[in-house]
């Protein structure tokens, strides 16, 4: 429909609705919230504004009457809302959100605010053009895939060893951060590493971690959200840090301070006693994280193998044995 312009407005604008509701519906299944996506407006206005008529319901939501009566009737019967006749003419009602809905709309609260920070993100454009927003805006959340999305925000996170069934998500989130900062500076150490892990991390004697997000579904797969590296030298005493990354759809959620925190919990258990890692001047979160972590800036050793980083950073663990 994009190459028809604004002649196809109304039709794309309720794709995108449709498939907005259609996700999260999903969501809410796999939540086991038992409502329909499509009483949330209703829920929210009674929520805040009290006890309402059909009309006054139909007037604030900017909806025809029958169309508010018919939902309406659904909620009440589903014991979301709860009709009060008027003691001094039983002509009129009003509807109020009931201690059943109240509980559903505490259980939806969390959902709605993951919601709200993907849809922003990807409405978060610049450009003039109100048709090629619209199109970044489809191109960004009608990718199939936006009901996970907010389920890998919504739930923990579990850290574990690295296995072959989480080779092709390490490879995935590994290259999109690449191509996202560092297109032009893909090395070939990078896919090797990527690519085959077992052979150039795992049977050199380092290790790798992935964060994930355990299946809802029986016999559903996990999500990676994130990993990292860690390579030892050859007498176990110093060892660096590599490949922390995380899919952005799922970054400020704490997840690369956890493998981070991980790393040096094991470093510890293992007896290193310093960590070395490389980042470039450009990637401020990192730095940021780093910096908490305890991790300060020092000369480099040795040339780096990447042409992308500038920062060498250490951290002495000899002290916290």
């Amino acid at each position: 429909m994009e190459q028809f312009g604004v002649l196809t407005l109304g039709s794309r604008l309720k794709r995108l609705s449709d498939y907005l509701f259609a996700q999260v519906q999903e969501v809410y299944v796999q939540c086991e919230i038992p409502i329909s996506a499509t009483y949330f407006p209703i829920l929210k206005l009674l929520q805040t504004a009290g006890g309402l008529s059909v009309v006054e319901i139909a007037e604030q939501l900017h909806l025809s009457h029958p169309a508010v009566s018919k939902q309406t009737t659904k909620m009440i019967k589903a014991k979301l809302l709860e009709k009060t006749v008027d003691e001094r003419d039983q002509r009129r009602s009003s509807l109020r959100i009931s201690a059943n809905g109240e509980d559903v709309m505490f259980r939806v609260e969390p959902i709605l605010i993951e919601l709200k920070i993907l849809i922003e993100e990807a409405a978060a454009f610049s450009s003039r053009d109100f048709m090629e927003s619209l199109a970044q805006l489809e191109a960004q959340t009608m990718d199939g895939r936006l009901a996970d999305k907010v389920l890998d925000r919504l739930h923990c996170i579990h850290i574990e060893s690295f296995k072959s069934s989480h080779q092709d998500d390490f490879y995935a989130l590994n290259m999109a951060w690449l191509k996202a900062h560092f297109p032009t500076q893909i090395t070939e150490y990078d896919h090797l590493v990527l690519l085959n892990p077992q052979t150039h991390v795992l049977e050199k004697g380092g290790n790798v971690w992935v964060a994930t997000r355990r299946a809802n579904k029986k016999g559903g797969k996990d999500r990676v959200l994130g990993a990292v590296v860690l390579m030892v030298n050859g007498n176990g005493s110093v060892a660096e840090i590599q490949k922390l990354s995380v899919v952005e759809h799922c970054r400020r959620k704490g997840i690369a301070d956890a493998l981070l925190s991980h790393v040096i919990d094991f470093a510890m258990s293992k007896g290193i006693t310093t960590l070395s890692l490389e980042t470039a001047s450009n990637l401020n979160a990192a730095k940021s994280l780093y910096r908490k972590h305890g991790f300060v800036e020092k000369t480099p050793h040795k040339p780096s193998i990447y042409e992308r980083t500038d920062i060498y950073m250490e951290k002495q663990l000899k002290d916290a044995l």
